[in-house]
């Protein structure tokens, strides 16, 4: 059985169950739903990320490690400089798919101190979750069970007056401390699991399956339901197929709906008229880097000029402010802004825009090749190489272009992930040089 923790006024007289350390599988029954998967470092890797106070200035350290013994060890230091005083480890974000459910379980070996459970939905909410906190005891499992009913919304750590969450609207859970006690921690998990109050509440899921992956960042801004307009702008610059690369690593700056709707009136029907194509592409890439980027102060965009973040209160990019940050898909990341990032008017002359962008694609793909993931590196590069014809098409000679659009036929033709890379990096090479000499 599982003990069952709810707010203060609440007076269930369920004492917390301590369990012996007798291995860290939940108890068996088949109503339940597996949430975690802590088999491989692999999958560890894929579901898990850490959010530290480093976003807002803060110095604490806290990081997760594949134990080998299907758990996850979540460890560090809390520290109160700086304003800071909260370290977490959480999922990314995945269609979890809990309608049905009640209750979550959660199975953990801390040291004493008391943490947060934390539940997040797909809300444009900025640094939003449901909350529960829990006490460890040091070096003992516990198992214990919170009712959606009790979980209450905080927003940057303060509590907000807001209905509990509907299980069919979680898309992320993790785990936070932020006692304000500094000095080391250590929290071990041995699971989580969405579950039911009463046993024997009927339900259509079935244990032992593993959260769904994300989808790509076209099918996650497809689901969200907010970036119609984006969708479209991208489906008419043709972007849509490297945006969807399972290789691919990105970053989005994705203005909403009603960002596009801000523009002056007939902007939107303009940009996306054919001839307009070339421009299209120079906006849209401004709002793409070609890594997944978390609230860095400074970043270059594929389009070849920087983007400043302000990481303080309101995040602003640009001037356009983070409505949600940190929404995950299996490639890349994508933070929703309020207003369209527009490039400078005349930032570089098309030339030397086409070698910042051939310059930033090698920055950045050099380092996955040489760390052994020629895939994430061939990808950078067929994405340089379809914004060079897309974008700059106009700057190069009839032999660049020939170049390019031979090794993206290349790639297409079952070479492997190394050679695929070296393809285009080749083509890449070619093109840098011919720009190189000319006024």
């Amino acid at each position: 059985m599982f003990a069952v923790l709810s707010r203060p006024n609440r007076l269930l007289g369920l004492a917390l169950l301590v369990l012996p350390a007798l291995g860290t599988a939940f108890p068996a029954n088949a109503q339940d739903k597996l949430l975690t998967d802590f088999s491989s470092e692999e999958q560890v890797q894929r579901a898990w990320v850490t959010v530290n106070d480093t976003v807002m200035g803060g110095v604490s350290e806290g990081q997760y490690t594949f134990t080998g013994d299907n758990t996850l060890l979540f460890r560090g230091n809390l520290s109160l400089d700086n304003n800071g005083g909260f370290a977490s480890v959480r999922t990314r974000t995945a269609d979890l798919d809990l309608a049905g459910y009640d209750a979550v379980a959660i199975r953990v070996k801390g040291d004493g101190r008391t943490y947060n459970f934390d539940l997040r939905t797909a809300s444009p909410r900025m640094a939003s979750s449901y909350r529960q906190s829990f006490e460890t005891r040091d070096g003992e499992w516990l198992d214990i069970r919170f009712p959606l009913e009790d979980f209450v919304l905080t927003s940057f750590g303060r509590r907000v007056d807001a209905p509990p969450p509907r299980a069919r609207d979680i898309a992320s859970f993790g785990f936070t401390l932020s006692d304000k006690d500094e000095g080391p921690f250590r929290l071990e998990i041995g699971g989580v699991k969405a579950t039911n109050l009463n046993p024997s509440a009927e339900t259509s899921h079935t244990s032992g399956s593993a959260a769904p992956p994300a989808g790509d960042l076209v099918n996650v801004a497809t689901r969200a339901g907010q970036f119609n307009t984006l969708l479209a702008a991208a489906t008419a610059a043709g972007l849509v197929e490297a945006l969807k690369n399972s290789d691919a690593n990105l970053t989005i700056f994705a203005p909403t709906d009603d960002a596009f709707a801000a523009l002056p009136e007939g902007t939107v029907e303009s940009l996306l008229q054919p001839e307009n194509q070339d421009q299209l592409v120079a906006i849209l890439s401004y709002h793409v880097l070609p890594s997944a980027v978390f609230l860095e102060q400074q970043v270059e965009t594929l389009q070849g000029q920087t983007l400043n973040i302000q990481p303080t209160g309101e995040v602003k990019i640009n001037g356009a402010t983070v409505l949600a940050a940190d929404v995950r898909a299996s490639n890349g990341v994508i933070h929703v802004i309020d207003r369209v990032l527009l490039p400078s008017a005349t930032p570089n002359t098309p030339t030397q825009q086409a070698m910042t962008l051939i310059e930033l694609a090698i920055q950045r793909g050099v380092p996955q090749f040489n760390h052994g993931n020629p895939a994430a590196c061939a990808a950078i590069y067929e994405v340089a190489a379809t914004s060079l014809l897309s974008l700059h098409r106009d700057n190069l000679s009839d032999g660049d272009i020939q170049q390019l659009d031979q090794a993206l036929d290349e790639i297409q033709s079952g070479l492997s992930a190394s050679d695929q890379a070296w393809a285009l990096r080749g083509a890449l090479d070619h093109v840098y040089a011919s720009l190189s000499e000319m006024p």
